[in-house]
């Protein structure tokens, strides 16, 4: 199993019109203003390159590079996963970051629960069965704030995160372009879940 899913990692599309894209759920607009207010605080504190509030997103897998036909396919899958679940609610949790502290990258996390961990299950499993190369490393929830923030001189349990639930009620396939500013977002499909009508 490993060896096939280090040869779909490193998989090249042979077709044209490829992007670079992901897999992510959004945050509603109460959540997003915690968030908002969060990095302000960071900011006048930190120095560090922040990411913009209509940009918040939870990424469920990163595929990497995919062309129209992948994104097809994958759309297709991520119907049959989204037709399993019903809209469910996650609560903003609490600040972290990976790496340094010199060049961290800051997040929010929210609290565990697990259907979000079955659907990024079920996500992951979708990307593998038709074929999508993807970063399989394990799912860890959290909504980035900011990268290479310098934290040294900053204690982020010093912070207190208000724990504002947002409802989760479909899945979004992304198109991310890369610019020296910065990343740009773009939602290329969002699938509503069960019961919910069909996001445009």
């Amino acid at each position: 199993m490993s060896d096939r899913r280090t040869e779909r990692r490193h998989h090249n599309p042979s077709h044209g019109n490829t992007f670079r894209s992901f897999i992510a759920i959004e945050i509603g607009e109460q959540a997003r203003h915690e968030l908002s207010r969060l990095s302000a605080e960071l900011k006048s504190e930190c120095r560090g390159s922040f990411v913009p509030s209509e940009m918040y997103h939870m990424t469920l897998a990163f595929l990497g590079d995919i062309n129209l036909q992948e994104a097809e396919a994958i759309y297709r899958v991520l119907e049959d996963v989204a037709s399993s679940y019903e809209p469910f609610e996650l609560k903003l949790c609490r600040l972290g970051f990976f790496a340094q502290q010199e060049s961290a990258t800051v997040f929010c996390s929210t609290e565990k629960d697990n259907t979000l961990i079955s659907l990024a299950h079920d996500v992951y499993r979708s990307a593998w069965d038709v074929g999508i190369p993807f970063d399989d490393k394990p799912f860890r929830a959290h909504i980035t704030l900011g990268r290479r923030v310098d934290l040294r001189t900053t204690r982020l349990d010093s912070i207190p995160v208000n724990r504002i639930p947002f409802t989760v009620s479909s899945l979004v396939l992304f198109k991310s372009t890369l610019r020296p500013s910065g990343p740009i977002y773009e939602a290329v499909s969002r699938i509503p879940f069960r019961g919910c009508q069909e996001a445009k």
